[in-house]
């Protein structure tokens, strides 16, 4: 057996499922004998960043270990954007890279490929056998964080032996100190009204129980992440999502909170407002399995070294029984009201979101591209779990939701998975709906079609200045879609959105639905987190705390 061969072989022992990428000169023997012979199923791209974006939603919505192969030098420069959003997503990722030829000199393509990879955050994991990909799986799998590695052409020829140990390391549960229990314990007996906030960590750990359970026993309202959106989905005391997706029912009542207990969160400043989204005196207890996650992006008053389900558990059994937000909750679930400024050519899109929330099917998975579209169904498409709802928006990158969805598609087939990319977005990726078309993923594609990078034009106008440089045609993307093979339909009015009702009775290959967008409504969150004024402005204009 040569590598080329092994690296599938060592892949399907540890357990992986499926195999993402893009073929080159550099990687087309791993690809082919891995497919070919040993079945391993392969999902190929039209993008390098499609294809380690497709292995980050596999990850995420799985909670395994996505694989994704490119090749040399172009390959992986091309690549570096979406791996960096799954490092800045703690995803499980592991990306198996070509390299030129150890013996070729002035070759075209060399360049140093461990800096880059080391540029993004990524763990690079040097090659010399085949104990190298095992370890490189285990790391990501343990370590949260994506791995990367690069074997030379040349010595994919060289003959090898598998690796002598092949079972992947199981996580272990990361049990809390008694003195943090305690401490907890007693900043709970003091709270009046506690707040439970739930992130991707908590959603790994399979906390949704103990948590719930907690939350009810001391009264808490429980929010999530925007991360872990639908964790709590169903449970009375869910407040939805913190920070800046806040709705304004739940930040009414955040506001009130007076201990946060964070579970499995890295807390960032848009999941705090910066801590201005709680009273101010109100402490933070952040449990996390990482050290490192601890107070480094919020301060914090307590940070717990333990799994969000082990904590949970041990809180429990000790605090007595509290009142807390109890009485308040019926006012988490009344409906937000809003003006619906659909117009004539152009829908509401508060009013599609809503629309399609009733007409979609309950089983879903929602992910959401980067840009002012995001906001729209982060805020107003419900998901039935937490896993039924990918952000990718860690790093802020536009154009990487359709491969992302494809790859969360591959993991929970079960499931219609929807996309809502805004126009600039979709237009990026538009490769990859050859990609959905070929396999004939029944996934549909919103694109959320204001002609516009909207968050520019926003800001420019309240600057005085011209948006034209951020304005765009009207693209017809159901067209689009149809010239790629898949089904398209334009929606103007929500009287459209029955010619959809049949495609969801019974999905065939992808659906690009072209929602033409009135371009001058702009969204809660950006109003509310980064217009003049907001927590965010006097954050990054050196005037907040």
């Amino acid at each position: 057996m040569i590598v080329s061969e092994a690296v599938g072989e060592t892949l399907a022992r540890l357990g992986a499922k499926a195999l993402f990428g893009l073929m080159g000169d550099g990687n087309m023997r791993i690809i082919s004998h891995a497919s070919e012979t040993l079945g391993l199923a392969y999902y190929g791209a039209r993008h390098e960043n499609g294809a380690v974006a497709m292995a980050d939603g596999y990850s995420r919505v799985s909670d395994a270990v996505g694989v994704c192969t490119v090749t040399q030098g172009p390959g992986v420069t091309n690549a570096l954007t979406a791996l960096t959003e799954a490092v800045k997503a703690s995803s499980r990722v592991l990306l198996i890279a070509g390299a030129t030829s150890t013996k070729a000199r002035g070759h075209n393509q060399k360049i140093d490929q461990d800096a880059l990879f080391a540029a993004t955050g990524a763990i690079v994991q040097p090659f010399r056998s085949l104990d190298d990909l095992v370890a490189a799986w285990n790391r990501a799998n343990l370590e949260l964080r994506p791995v990367a590695l690069s074997i030379p052409t040349d010595l994919q020829n060289e003959p090898c032996e598998l690796p002598a140990q092949l079972l992947p390391q199981a996580r272990e549960r990361e049990m809390p100190k008694e003195t943090d229990i305690a401490a907890v314990c007693e900043l709970i007996a003091r709270s009046e009204r506690p707040l439970i906030i739930a992130g991707r960590g908590a959603v790994r750990s399979g906390a949704r129980r103990s948590l719930e359970a907690l939350g009810e026993h001391i009264g808490a309202l429980c929010a999530t992440s925007v991360q872990a959106k639908g964790f709590f989905a169903g449970s009375p005391f869910d407040a939805g999502v913190s920070g800046g997706f806040a709705s304004p029912n739940a930040r009414r009542l955040i506001g009130q909170a007076d201990l946060v207990l964070a579970f499995g969160t890295s807390l960032p400043t848009w999941a705090t407002k910066n801590r201005e989204m709680f009273a101010a005196t109100a402490p933070i207890v952040q449990v996390d399995t990482r050290a490192a996650a601890l107070g480094a992006r919020t301060p914090v008053d307590c940070g717990v070294l333990a799994d969000a389900a082990s904590m949970a558990e041990a809180l429990l059994s000790r605090v007595q029984r509290k009142g807390g937000f109890r009485a308040d909750v019926d006012a988490l679930h009344q409906p937000q009201s809003y003006e619906d400024r659909s117009a004539a050519q152009t829908v509401d899109p508060r009013a599609l979101m809503l629309a399609l929330d009733k007409i979609l099917p309950a089983e879903r998975t929602v992910v959401v591209d980067s840009g002012h579209a995001m906001g729209w169904s982060t805020q107003y498409l419900s998901v039935p779990d937490g896993q039924g709802f990918i952000f990718g928006n860690d790093f802020m990158v536009v154009g990487l939701g359709i491969p992302t969805a494809f790859g969360a598609a591959i993991a929970r087939p079960e499931r219609l998975t929807v996309c809502a990319p805004g126009d600039g977005g979709l237009a990026m990726s538009a490769g990859e709906l050859e990609t959905l078309v070929r396999y004939r993923m029944p996934m549909l594609v919103l694109a959320m079609n204001d002609a516009a990078f909207g968050i520019e034009v926003h800001i420019l106008r309240q600057s005085g200045r011209s948006p034209r440089h951020a304005q765009f045609t009207d693209v017809d993307f159901a067209a689009v879609g149809r010239a790629f093979g898949a089904q398209g339909l334009t929606v103007r009015a929500l009287a459209d959105l029955d010619a959809l009702r049949p495609w969801l009775a019974a999905p065939q290959g992808p659906m690009v639905v072209d929602c033409k967008l009135n371009p001058d409504i702009i969204a809660d969150w950006f109003r509310e987190n980064i217009t003049p004024g907001s927590w965010m402005h006097r954050l990054n204009s050196g005037s907040g705390s």
